[in-house]
């Protein structure tokens, strides 16, 4: 008998629900400089640490308020303006010339202002400093824009591309502290690690890690040039596929998956010790790594400095993550074409770094420059394609959603936490519900979307792909991972749940379930969740 888990009655059909009011419950965990420090999400997983942790509480039910930006898929989180009014998103516009920069009004979901830079911009968030200046990548540049979305500067990071595998390109922004200068740090497709100032995007310092490290690129998907599933889908997805993103997106979809081919398609981290933290290749095609980077120098004349590395099997399933002390880091493997196509096969971990230890060469890999695990998790469902909440004790914070076996397995864990001493807890979802997006943790509660997925009868190899999805805004209790909420949304998010500066939940849907869907056609955009009693 499949287990179950509390869920409000509310949300079945009992009774009839008492209309829910909308609270104040205010978010500002405190981000440093040069961040806002009233911001409550800075960029991609939530920080600069890319560890989904957002330091405040949030409530345990939510109304809808409006839904925006109807057509366009967004991969990657919404972010705000440092007074908390108007929230701004990268999406993907399946439209030649048509706008895919947006700043949205929190009051009521208007377009304030919108921009058209190259296509890949989908794949980076736009970030925010306390000046309510605005940094993202797109193709070969990294950008800055006004508050107004004039430009302020582009700086060309070189390789090429943009379509639907980013080229060669740089691939999302973090900042440095301030006492480091706040500078912008981006990682391109090739393996580059630049620094640039935020004043003007001049390239401070670089460093290329497969000629300091000796690594090469990972194995794509699929061999050279990646994955190409326009041999493999029905034909109603790849018409999906391309109302959502444009023709040719089909052949990059192995970047989401962490194994698009580029040395280094994963937003990189930054910790707060004064050390970069990059995914990407390997000694040879069938690992990856994660690269420690050392800053030094001076604010002024900083300079990057290869660290260690920590050596795994397969592809780079996620970003790395870092606690806010930057004492434990964590990275996922297994990104295959055979776990891709047969999850039934797969063989993927998660694996945690105690910092210190490998800092000291006092860790299980005797060799100063490579860094052994402190521990690691076997994943039940082979690799998951974003980066696991990583709590300050190094404990992981993991989902995992099964496509194997020709069904999606609802006997198996959705959501767990896991330390070095073993499983804290584990939740099976009720109601045939899977974990579908990247966690975002609060001190209180588990945010995301959770998916009711009906298989159909289409396949790619050993994966039966679904014939309807029904997506929610899910949350968890942070304790335990009971079920205490769920409301419709049109699509599942698959990146990542935002929470705002007032405590509401923005669901950025990027409809990857019901694009695969045979039957359920994708709606996407961004809607806006109040927190409510």
């Amino acid at each position: 008998m499949r287990p179950t888990l509390p869920a409000l009655c509310v949300l079945a059909a009992c009774s009839t629900p008492r209309p829910l009011a909308p609270i104040e419950l205010p978010c500002a965990p405190g981000a440093p400089a040069p961040y806002p420090a009233g911001s409550s999400y800075l960029g991609v997983h939530g920080n600069r640490e890319n560890n989904d942790v957002v330091a405040c509480d949030t409530a345990a039910a939510f109304i809808e308020e409006w839904h925006a930006l109807e057509g366009l898929g967004l991969s990657q989180p919404n972010t705000f303006s440092p007074d908390g009014s108007v929230t701004y998103a990268a999406t993907f516009q399946p439209e030649p010339g048509g706008c895919n920069v947006h700043a949205v009004s929190v009051a009521d979901g208007s377009v304030l202002w919108c921009r058209t830079v190259e296509r890949s911009v989908g794949g980076s968030a736009v970030e925010v400093d306390e000046d309510g200046h605005l940094y993202f990548t797109a193709d070969r540049y990294a950008y800055s824009l006004d508050a107004d979305g004039e430009d302020r500067w582009r700086t060309d990071l070189g390789g090429s591309g943009g379509g639907g595998d980013f080229g060669e390109g740089p691939l999302g922004v973090h900042f440095l502290d301030a006492a480091q200068g706040g500078h912008v740090a981006t990682v391109t497709n090739t393996g580059v690690v630049y620094l640039l100032a935020r004043s003007d995007g001049a390239v401070l310092a670089s460093l290329d890690l497969p000629e300091v490290f000796g690594f090469v690129p990972p194995r794509a998907l699929g061999g050279e040039g990646g994955l190409d599933l326009s041999a493999l889908i029905p034909a109603s997805v790849a018409e999906d596929l391309a109302a959502a993103f444009g023709e040719g997106m089909t052949g990059g979809l192995g970047a989401f998956l962490g194994a698009g081919g580029g040395f280094s398609d994963n937003t990189l981290g930054v910790s707060a010790r004064g050390e970069l933290y990059v995914v990407g290749g390997g000694p040879d095609p069938d690992r990856g790594s994660l690269m420690q980077v050392r800053i030094g120098g001076t604010v002024e004349a900083p300079t990057l400095e290869a660290g260690w590395a920590l050596v795994y099997p397969g592809g780079s399933a996620t970003s790395p993550s870092i606690t806010f002390d930057g004492r434990y880091v964590s990275v996922g493997d297994g990104s295959t074409l055979s776990a891709l196509l047969d999850p039934r096969r797969a063989n993927a971990s998660l694996h945690v770094a105690d910092v210190d230890a490998c800092d000291a060469n006092t860790d299980a890999d005797p060799l100063p420059e490579r860094c052994a695990p402190d521990y690691s998790v076997p994943l039940e469902r082979g690799p998951i394609a974003g980066s696991p909440p990583l709590l300050e004790d190094g404990t992981l914070m993991l989902w995992e959603l099964s496509v194997s076996q020709g069904v999606f397995d609802e006997t198996v864990r959705d959501v767990a936490v896991v330390g070095r001493d073993g499983v804290v807890w584990q939740a099976v979802l009720p109601d045939a519900l899977e974990w579908t997006s990247v966690l975002t943790v609060t001190n209180t509660h588990v945010i995301g979307t959770a998916s009711v997925i009906v298989p159909g009868s289409e396949r790619i190899s050993a994966v039966r792909l679904p014939r309807s999805v029904t997506s929610f805004l899910a949350v968890l209790d942070r304790e335990t991972g009971a079920l205490v909420f769920r409301a419709p949304v049109p699509d599942d998010s698959s990146a990542t749940v935002t929470v705002g500066p007032d405590g509401s939940a923005y669901v950025g849907m990027f409809g990857l379930l019901q694009i695969f869907a045979t039957d359920t056609r994708p709606t996407l955009g961004l809607v806006r969740f109040r927190p409510a009693e």
